[in-house]
């Protein structure tokens, strides 16, 4: 299948430089946002997948893909002075191992300079300004899932902030107004935790349940200290008191995916081996190998004919993006720009969606997939992912 994917992205490069398109590094502007397209009709998707990757700007993974609103002279923070009073502009990286930078709200509000995105240099150092191509052991698989499927070049995290507060954005549309503040867990990292003081708000778990619709949040090692990091688990933030059996390990997944019960919506956090998270101690191929075979198992299921499978990053992680973000949601975000994939026998093929995206989108999606209404006015302020989609 791997040398079938390999060949057709070879036509389609070819093609795109042969009809007057671009080949790498030459990136025209944007074509101007369409209008999106008619949500789903009702029983096309049974299922929902959405796996959250770490800590990846859409510039630093697909920054030169063709089509897409990348990286050239001129756009902002294209040059910048760094700490030692260096001129750096955006360069082609070779190191696929390289060291977490620093991503909390407070750095990410000092690189985003009021939009002029123009500080990344001197505050997270010249690497920052980094990024990987086609070239890029690793990052050719994500490049090749995006000339087969479908890519937005518009989709921002929901917050200026790091986990969880876009997660929470993912399933509730709302992290409390705390994008820097949030309720601690009690105990040591065991599995699953819970909080002493759970958020009361709804979230899509909740109506998926009162429409009698299965769900789960499936991640990796769960509780095994030194792999989990419960920050990621956002559903953790409204359980009282025993863990909800939503809560699962990524160990059952395979069995689930086979079962003929497969959950209808169903996240998937992997741990930070495997979820391109820098400063793991391993190169990014180890994620991108990862997620390869992850998808490959759910296309070769039963559930993948009337599946939609959603690939998220669930924050910049400091890398430079040059895109500044809309503020929509004044105090909160939006946050940097960052990669979002559709991998589904529905989605549009070879195609790149300019609609302005969001984590929010998602649960928007997900609820106009099965009937769910809004749960706050936050969840009706996003477009949804239709645009990706042809039915």
């Amino acid at each position: 299948m791997r040398l079938i994917i390999k060949i057709f992205s070879a036509i389609v490069l070819t093609a795109a430089m042969g009809c007057g398109g671009v080949g790498r590094n030459m990136n025209p502007g944007p074509n101007p946002s369409p209008t999106p397209a008619p949500t789903p009709a009702v029983g096309s998707i049974s299922n929902i997948i959405v796996i959250v990757m770490q800590n990846r700007s859409f510039d630093n993974l697909f920054g030169t893909f063709p089509g897409a609103e990348g990286i050239q002279p001129g756009v902002p923070g294209f040059s910048q002075v760094d700490a030692n009073g260096n001129t750096v502009t955006p360069t082609l990286l070779s190191d696929i191992a390289v060291d977490d930078l620093p991503h909390v709200r407070q750095e990410l509000l000092k690189v985003w300079d009021n939009g002029a995105m123009d500080k990344f240099a001197f505050f997270n150092g010249d690497v920052s300004m980094g990024h990987y191509d086609n070239t890029t052991p690793g990052v050719d698989t994500l490049w090749s899932l995006a000339q087969q499927f479908a890519l937005a070049d518009h989709f921002f995290a929901s917050v200026m902030g790091d986990a969880p507060s876009n997660q929470l954005y993912l399933i509730a549309a709302s992290d409390n107004n705390f994008p820097s503040t949030i309720n601690p867990f009690d105990g040591p990292c065991t599995a699953p935790k819970t909080t002493s003081a759970p958020y009361t708000f709804q979230n899509v778990g909740n109506q998926l349940s009162a429409k009698g619709l299965s769900w789960a949040w499936y991640h990796e090692q769960l509780g095994q200290c030194g792999s989990y990091i419960p920050q990621e688990n956002p559903f953790q933030y409204f359980m009282p008191g025993t863990p909800s059996a939503n809560i699962r390990d990524l160990s059952s997944f395979s069995s689930d995916l086979n079962s003929g019960q497969f959950p209808a919506v169903a996240f998937v956090q992997p741990n930070a081996d495997h979820s391109m998270h820098p400063n793991t101690g391993v190169p990014l191929t180890d994620g991108t190998t990862w997620l390869d075979g992850f998808i490959s198992q759910i296309q070769a299921s039963p559930v993948y004919q009337k599946a939609a499978i959603v690939v998220i990053w669930d924050s910049s992680g400091g890398w430079y993006d040059h895109v500044p973000p809309p503020q929509t949601d004044p105090g909160q975000g939006l946050g940097m720009r960052v990669p979002m994939l559709v991998i589904s026998p529905f989605a549009k093929k070879g195609y790149i969606s300019h609609v302005q995206m969001d984590d929010v989108s998602i649960l928007r999606f997900i609820q106009e997939t099965f009937g769910l209404a809004p749960l706050n006015a936050r969840n009706s302020q996003s477009n949804d992912l239709s645009d990706m989609f042809s039915f």
